[in-house]
């Protein structure tokens, strides 16, 4: 084509145009389709030992939401130590997500219903069901909550003669056998005493609960780390070491269960994995 027929094209294409539109040969930027401009790459970074325990072990707790779960984790980062520090973050994770709130930790419930099936619980189980029942110990005993003052005083109002330096437990026996204990002020205060303890008892079920579930993330987060860097140094076996030799049934129970479990294996388990060095290649 020539370059005068190229004019005349243009002249042509010119008069086709609408009025106000812009030259067809001058076209404006156009812009690029959303879903075509380049995505800036994603870089994940690995997760920490205690963000996957952490995810493990919270798809267990019942009542809690997701921003909860969110933000509990955030505050447990905010103290360090990649969850050890439970004091810098155990009060105010209770305060502002457990207290006062219905919540459950299904795996507590699961090795509850397990120890009860087996008519037996491991040496350091805590059972937050626990409820102290004062009135099924002897007499003796419970005088024992009572202060020494109280049981002089006691003893001086019945007109009972004791030495000044006697012990506790001594001026409990006297008092055991006084006549009219029980209809005293002395066993009043004691019985309100009691009550009491039980009341702080059922109280404290959620906190010990909560106590329960960040020292087992924490410490099996620990017990992930410590496997990681023993593998990285060419550490392939270790040794289970028992507080209490009575309680490896439970341990052994809990890793058929799971062969991957890592210590604590249940709550409040004390177990630790113990590297096994040199040419010692004895399993566990």
């Amino acid at each position: 084509m020539s370059f005068l027929n190229f004019l005349k094209r243009r002249k042509k294409k010119a008069r086709g145009r609408t009025p106000g539109a812009a030259p067809a040969s001058v076209p404006g930027p156009a812009a690029r389709p959303a879903d075509t401009r380049p995505v800036p790459p994603i870089v994940s970074m690995p997760k920490s030992a205690y963000d996957r325990v952490y995810a493990e072990v919270m798809a267990n707790v019942e009542g809690l939401s997701q921003d909860d779960v969110a933000e509990l984790l955030l505050l447990v980062k905010e103290s360090g130590s990649d969850g050890l520090n439970l004091g810098g973050y155990f009060t105010r994770g209770y305060e502002r997500f457990f207290k006062n709130r219905a919540w459950r930790w299904r795996e507590y419930d699961e090795w509850r219903e397990t120890f009860e099936k087996l008519a037996a619980f491991p040496s350091n189980w805590t059972d937050i069901n626990y409820v102290p029942t004062p009135a099924n110990r002897p007499t003796h005993t419970r005088l024992l909550d009572l202060d020494v003052v109280e049981l002089q005083h006691y003893l001086t109002e019945t007109g009972v003669a004791f030495d000044a330096s006697l012990q506790k437990t001594q001026l409990a026996s006297m008092a055991e056998h006084t006549e009219g204990l029980k209809t005293s002020k002395l066993w009043t205060r004691l019985l309100k005493k009691e009550d009491e303890a039980v009341q702080e008892a059922i109280a404290r079920r959620p906190k010990v609960l909560y106590d329960l579930l960040m020292r087992t993330i924490a410490y099996r987060a620990k017990s992930i780390r410590d496997l990681e860097r023993a593998q990285a140094l060419g550490i392939r076996k270790h040794e289970v070491m028992l507080v209490f030799e009575a309680d490896r049934r439970f341990v052994d129970l809990a890793r058929k269960k799971n062969p991957d479990a890592v210590p604590p294996y249940y709550p409040n388990d004390f177990t630790q994995l113990r590297p096994i060095l040199g040419n010692d290649f004895e399993n566990d």
